[in-house]
């Protein structure tokens, strides 16, 4: 094993044997036992790493080569001197993923991406799998469960399946031109996030290039959220058909993977959408006031993505505004309130989210106890004004209603209508 900085041109600053202990889907450590060389110096550095964690450059990278020869990324590392003695010294760490190059008669040919979910995932699928029990010739007993599915998209065959041993996840799928490499082993879990309302990730992840040669990592699975579903695009809804949640994932994953940055280039990081999700996501796991305040940020966010340049004209005439500005502009009276009034006024330019909801309601794309909803949290959480911390009919309603805003407003800005907007039982 070698550790080295972020200093390409510097040589290791500690090699020696160790391990690498994957001792959940949540947590990996490595050890290392270093020589004594350059011990002070090395010892240096790691306390300057710890003392500069936004220095890049004082960081260290955790390579190894196992006894077959493979050689590991480990990525960057924070490690911590266990022990230190005239014998060499004993590092030790935690570790976010490992890297690997393949090339071998196993690997696929096929330009495309594996990814395995552990633990297991629970997603609607249209084929079932078949099981026999049997004792010689004799059928003992026969059972079905959910096993496949597969979806023809952007140029892509996605391949969703059940482990039939452990009834773990795997998803396949082929690159195309609007899937490429590296983008498209990130993006096909962005939807189940969404969907789901969990930050489920892939715990192993294969690149295949087609050559017979992949890039294979092995991640930490993120842990899962008990009471989480607020944060599932799904809970807005009762009881979805399967084709209900594979319109949802396909429209999803459109969304994300036509999306550009101001480059005009793909995004590697998640989609803005799957951001908020991830945000509601965790912040079920706090209180009343925390689900309010991360609620009423996304729907606002959400909002403003579906407003169209047309969209943001203000809503008042502007010989209006710009009379009120003159009037203002003449006043003689103290300077300060004229400027934040005058700032004010300047706000009105531009058309607000709740007008825009409200728009929305109008037209019914949302409800109206939805934008109200909005409104009324909006003001008093963004305002340091507390919710009650327990559980009462009109807080969970307005809660209800949040959630279910942040719900439509996805739904409509990847094209797929509201579908049914009655909110399941279990989100509080």
């Amino acid at each position: 094993m070698q550790l080295l900085t972020g200093r390409d041109h510097e040589p290791p600053v500690f090699v020696g044997p160790g391990q690498i202990e994957l001792k959940s889907t949540t947590i990996a450590e490595f050890r290392l036992f270093a020589s004594a060389r350059e011990n002070a110096d090395g010892i240096l550095k790691v306390h300057l790493a710890h003392a500069n964690p936004y220095e890049r450059l004082d960081q260290f990278r955790l390579f190894a080569e196992d006894f077959d020869g493979t050689e590991w990324a480990c990525g960057w590392v924070v490690p911590r001197v266990e022990q230190d003695s005239s014998a060499g010294t004993l590092l030790v760490g935690t570790i976010n993923s490992l890297l690997t190059k393949v090339s071998a008669d196993w690997v696929s040919t096929t330009p495309g991406a594996e990814l395995l979910f552990q633990p297991s995932i629970h997603i609607p699928m249209s084929a079932s799998l078949q099981t026999v029990h049997s004792i010689a010739d004799e059928e003992i007993c026969r059972s079905w469960r959910l096993g496949m599915h597969a979806l023809e998209i952007l140029g892509s065959r996605i391949e969703f399946a059940q482990d039939p041993t452990d009834g773990l996840l795997w998803i396949t799928a082929s690159t195309s031109a609007e899937l490429p490499h590296p983008y498209l082993e990130n993006w096909l879990s962005e939807p189940l996030r969404i969907l789901l309302g969990q930050l489920h990730y892939p715990r192993l992840v294969a690149r295949n290039f087609g050559d017979g040669s992949a890039f294979i990592s092995i991640r930490q699975s993120p842990k899962t959220y008990p009471n989480a579903s607020i944060g599932s695009l799904l809970a807005s809804e009762l009881v979805p058909p399967t084709e209900r949640f594979w319109q949802l994932y396909a429209a999803l994953l459109t969304l994300i993977a036509e999306d550009r940055n101001d480059q005009g280039q793909p995004n590697f990081e998640a989609h803005r959408i799957t951001r908020f999700y991830e945000e509601v996501i965790q912040a079920s796991q706090g209180s009343r006031w925390v689900w309010c305040l991360t609620l009423a940020s996304a729907a606002e966010a959400l909002a403003k993505m579906l407003m169209r340049p047309e969209d943001q004209q203000t809503e008042f005439p502007a010989s209006d505004l710009r009379s009120i500005k003159k009037t203002v502009s003449a006043w003689k009276g103290d300077e300060n309130l004229r400027s934040r009034i005058l700032s004010a006024i300047g706000l009105l330019s531009r058309r607000s989210v709740a007008s825009f909801l409200r728009e929305l309601a109008n037209r019914g794309i949302i409800e109206s106890r939805q934008a109200a909803a909005w409104n009324r949290m909006r003001n008093d959480v963004m305002h340091g004004n507390l919710v009650v911390p327990w559980s009462s009919q009109q807080e969970d309603e307005t809660i209800i209603a949040l959630a279910e805003l942040v719900h439509t407003l996805t739904r409509e800005i990847a094209g797929v209508g509201n579908g049914d907007r009655r909110l399941s039982e279990r989100m509080l």
